[in-house]
């Protein structure tokens, strides 16, 4: 192969995933990428075949796909086309990525090439829910004219996302409340001076909040939940897509609720690349203290 990696689609990160790799003298090519900040010392391809069939690796979006026809990309105009990338990968290659699908990862596994999904990977998914977390709180700040710092701030679900997110809220100030399913989590929420509820005290208790921070992936803010909400609360939804917000009685209601994906992308771009740079040599067993010669 003529490059060490491509990278195909993605957001701002994989420039900056890019950029490290190139620093450390791998060749690397890239197709569907966004171009700020981007060394000029990657190659651009010409088109996304040359990029995935001239490279031992191929570092993905971290939604690997949206909708199973292409590979996200800042540009989804740019033929990332799912179909077109399995029929040509080979084996011997190997494939990165974040939330690939069952589908993608059987065909590439049965062709003999190695699939690595960065999601399923506990040291990376904390990273990002670090990342996710610091966003999900600027974005907090830029919707209302308040301090977090005695503001009432909900978190509904405590799983990696929720704990950090609670914590750096508790952090900053904010008087946080935790909706947890299970009643470890909430007596996790105790032991760490955190408040807590059940699911099925929610719409009862909603109306007290100033922010509501969603990381479940499942419907839980429906029509009841919202109606109850204080008018000028707002949401901010980091749960996996479509996320936990009944959209359409929200638009009814008039209710402030923001879907926020990829949050790491946005506001944390290239710490976030730097991370998944470093796990890629891990996984690939090439020495990160040493700038390639």
């Amino acid at each position: 192969m003529k490059y060490d990696f491509a990278v195909v689609g993605g957001d701002r990160r994989q420039v900056y995933l890019a950029n490290y790799l190139k620093n450390r003298r791998y060749q690397v090519i890239l197709y569907g990428t966004e171009k700020k900040d981007l060394d000029p010392g990657c190659r651009q391809a010409g088109s996304f075949l040359e990029a995935i069939m001239n490279a031992d690796n191929i570092i993905g979006p971290i939604v690997f796909s949206k909708d199973e026809i292409s590979l996200t990309s800042p540009e989804m105009g740019e033929g990332l086309l799912l179909e077109e990338f399995l029929a040509k990968i080979k084996k011997g290659q190997s494939v990165f990525g974040g939330c690939i699908s069952d589908m993608v990862r059987k065909q590439c596994e049965e062709n003999g090439i190695e699939v690595y999904d960065f999601m399923k990977m506990d040291d990376v998914a904390v990273f990002n829910a670090i990342a996710t977390a610091e966003g999900a709180i600027v974005k907090a700040m830029e919707l209302k004219p308040i301090n977090l710092h005695g503001s009432q701030c909900l978190v509904l679900g405590y799983g990696r996302c929720g704990k950090v997110l609670a914590d750096k809220l508790k952090g900053l100030g904010a008087k946080v409340t935790v909706c947890a399913r299970s009643a470890t989590a909430r007596s996790q929420c105790i032991a760490f001076g955190l408040d807590c509820l059940e699911f099925d005290s929610l719409e009862r208790c909603i109306l007290r909040y100033d922010y509501i921070f969603n990381t479940v992936p499942a419907m839980v803010l429906k029509y009841l939940e919202l109606k109850r909400m204080a008018r000028d609360a707002c949401i901010i939804d980091i749960a996996s897509a479509p996320g936990g917000v009944d959209r359409e009685a929200a638009r009814k209601l008039g209710v402030q609720a923001y879907l926020c994906p990829s949050l790491p992308g946005i506001y944390a771009p290239k710490s976030s690349g730097i991370r998944l740079a470093q796990k890629v040599l891990e996984l690939k067993g090439r020495d990160d203290d040493e700038v390639r010669k």
